[in-house]
């Protein structure tokens, strides 16, 4: 886990450093508050699921599959109602927002699978 929070570390200032050189440079009239917050968002929530998938892989052996797709299921329809959320709350940056948003599932979820996928063949190992 410690490494896991380290790297999810890493991958977090790498792009929260990408965004503040566009937000700051070429897409400066597209910034809004929520931006780094989303990457906040993304960050705790990947670490906190992260951290309860491994306690369910570890613990629950046979019925780990069906609790991974029930906590996989959860969080993105979780992540949905918040995008709706902010895209009816912040109108006018709501386009900029959601693909915002959507980078960051992308990147987050890739980078969750990636890093559960090796503990996984490391545990059959």
């Amino acid at each position: 886990m410690k490494l896991f929070f380290i790297k999810s570390s890493i991958l977090s200032i790498i792009i929260f450093i990408i965004g503040f050189l566009f937000y700051s440079t070429w897409l400066a009239q597209y910034y809004h508050i929520l931006l780094p917050i989303i990457l906040v968002f993304f960050y705790v929530s990947t670490n906190l699921v992260h951290a309860y998938l491994l306690k369910v892989a570890v613990n629950s052996g046979t019925r780990f599959t069906p609790k991974y797709m029930a906590v996989n299921f959860i969080k993105m329809f979780s992540y949905l109602l918040l995008a709706i959320v902010i895209a009816f709350s912040v109108k006018e940056y709501a386009k900029i927002i959601l693909i915002n948003f959507l980078i960051g599932y992308i990147i987050f979820s890739a980078f969750e699978v990636v890093q559960f996928s090796k503990f996984v063949r490391q545990k059959k190992e």
